[in-house]
């Protein structure tokens, strides 16, 4: 009797096992997965002592191709920085001088290819390698090479959320000390599907 018990209880276990797996597994495959994700970077950097003359806007388009199945993935985006009205309020004469070209306005090229993904809890997804990041176009005097984290995030599973609505670009290393060590928000304007 103990073990036609167990038996059954062990084959039951089992069973749960197998179907929760195969809903982990139903959930995450690659067919499943968007093939491209596009979007608006829209950020400030914060003031901080390694950056005292911010906070700086962040401004740009970002786009991002996942490949392999969904285990890798290629990421750029190109942003503009320019000091933001804050600094010219607290770092301007009386009136404010709102002249651009005190507002020291540059451009970064980012860029990553055969990032690393990661599937996260809610239908996040995570992609982090080392970024390669240009100043106007050439080398950055603070690092032409820096690891980056992006993420995508949804606004949930209900008929009315967005699956795939809002991406953070989180700098670590020596780019950190320009952008800040903050996730820079931005928006998912485009995603698509593979075919």
């Amino acid at each position: 009797m103990t073990n036609k018990y167990l038996r059954c209880v062990t084959q039951v276990g089992v069973f749960v096992l197998a179907v929760n797996i195969g809903a982990l597994a139903q959930n995450w495959t690659p067919d499943r997965l968007p093939e491209k994700f596009s979007g608006q970077i829209n950020a400030y950097t914060p003031t901080t002592t390694k950056a005292p003359t911010g906070p700086y806007e962040i401004r740009g388009s970002w786009s991002m191709n996942l490949k392999r199945e969904g285990t890798k993935a290629d990421f750029s985006a190109a942003v503009n920085m320019i000091l933001s009205d804050g600094w010219v309020l607290t770092n301007s004469t009386v009136p404010p001088n709102f002249d651009p070209s005190t507002r020291n306005a540059h451009t970064h090229h980012i860029w990553m290819t055969d990032a690393e993904v990661t599937m996260l809890p809610n239908n996040a997804i995570q992609v982090s390698g080392t970024a390669t990041v240009t100043l106007n176009g050439g080398p950055t005097p603070f690092a032409q090479q820096s690891p980056l984290t992006v993420v995508i995030t949804g606004g949930g599973t209900g008929p009315d959320d967005v699956e795939y609505s809002n991406v953070t670009l989180t700098f670590t290393g020596p780019a950190s000390g320009h952008f800040g060590t903050e996730p820079l928000p931005g928006v998912v304007r485009k995603v698509e599907k593979r075919k």
